[in-house]
């Protein structure tokens, strides 16, 4: 990981937080027209809302890590990744372990925190 990709995951990420952020849709993947040797990997992507199979074309040049950044995914192999979980889980499960407390309400306010930078307001008041 260290040495090799992340490194390589650092450009693709920027690439995606700039288009994510100006509302771009950053799902697609340019095919690789490469010579190289071809394999597919069945990747489950794991999304705050549901969980999706894909089908990951990848080279040596077009590796699976860089392709899943790329979509706002994060391999969990450095290599050959069977699981992907998107960038928005992440970012709420990291906001849940700084707001972690060992009961219901440290949940439901990082829960409220991530629904409102998402834009989603509700209307009710603190009611504690």
């Amino acid at each position: 990981w260290g040495d090799d990709v992340l490194p390589s995951l650092i450009c693709p990420f920027m690439r995606f937080q700039r288009e994510w952020n100006t509302g771009a849709r950053v799902d697609s993947i340019e095919p690789c027209m490469c010579s190289q040797h071809h394999h597919i990997l069945k990747i489950v992507c794991v999304h705050m809302e549901y969980l999706e199979d894909i089908d990951l074309v990848v080279c040596s040049c077009h590796p699976a890590a860089i392709q899943l950044v790329s979509q706002g995914l994060f391999p969990c192999s450095p290599l050959a990744p069977t699981l992907a979980v998107s960038m928005d889980m992440l970012e709420f499960v990291s906001d849940l372990f700084v707001n972690m407390a060992p009961n219901e309400r440290a949940w439901a306010a990082t829960l409220m925190k991530y629904l409102k930078a998402h834009g989603h307001e509700f209307a009710t008041g603190d009611s504690l």
